[in-house]
């Protein structure tokens, strides 16, 4: 499953259409814009992901109550004054870089970019809702809940990694944030084979990993735009 997949999932597969109903756009322009701006969703996702601090704010996300009703109730869809701003903050991390990207998706889609700012937080908590969801399908949601708690703790998700045996390999990414990641939670090292405990918890963060995905192709100049804004903010030191 994709970013893509889960919205067009969400609300019983009326998600697209309860969109473009929320913000008076055609259902051809609903679906174009969100085309647009899944790639950046993606984009946003892993990058956050690839420290402990910007997992462990993905993962208390993904717990949100409000966040799973935006994903199956569309009359509770959350949008930038309640959980659904909260979360496009967590992914992109700050107002400024979701405003640019939101000019990037207009350009793509020829959505009014004010429409497409008021859109973005929206489609953000159905993700978070979705991923809770699809997670929960796959008998994976105690991963979320455990590592949420984690991320909850003094010290977070680093405290874990930072532990004996627990050291981030090189290569980083998501998926050296799962190694290292366990190794710190298992007391790794040692030798021994993983545990019963830890090849749960491997499935689990190697499947949401992959669920970060985009699902859609669009035109490599607009993948490019989105990949300058985020650099962009990690030259700044945003991220």
């Amino acid at each position: 499953m994709t970013l893509n997949d889960i919205i067009q999932a969400a609300h019983d597969g009326q998600g697209v259409n309860n969109l473009a109903n929320q913000f008076g756009l055609t259902p051809e322009q609903a679906q174009a814009a969100i085309q647009a701006m899944i790639p950046a969703f993606s984009m946003g996702l892993q990058k956050t992901a690839q420290d402990p601090t910007g997992l462990g704010g993905i993962l208390s996300q993904l717990t949100n109550a409000a966040h799973q009703g935006s994903y199956s109730d569309p009359s509770l869809a959350s949008g930038a004054a309640g959980p659904g701003g909260g979360a496009l903050g967590q992914i992109f991390g700050s107002p400024q870089v979701a405003a640019q990207l939101g000019q990037q998706v207009s350009q793509m889609s020829g959505v009014n970019p004010q429409t497409i700012l008021q859109m973005m937080p929206v489609v953000a908590s159905m993700l978070m809702g979705g991923l809770n969801h699809a997670m929960n399908g796959q008998g994976l949601g105690a991963v979320v809940g455990q590592l949420a708690g984690a991320a909850n703790n003094p010290g977070g998700l680093g405290s874990l990694i930072n532990q004996p045996g627990g050291a981030q390999p090189a290569g980083g990414g998501l998926a050296g944030m799962v190694s290292g990641l366990l190794g710190g939670l298992l007391g790794g090292g040692g030798g021994a084979g993983p545990t019963p405990q830890a090849a749960v918890l491997q499935a689990g963060l190697n499947t949401l990993g992959s669920m970060f995905q985009a699902g859609v192709q669009v035109a490599e100049t607009h993948q490019q735009g989105m990949r300058d804004i985020l650099n962009a903010l990690n030259r700044q030191g945003g991220r």
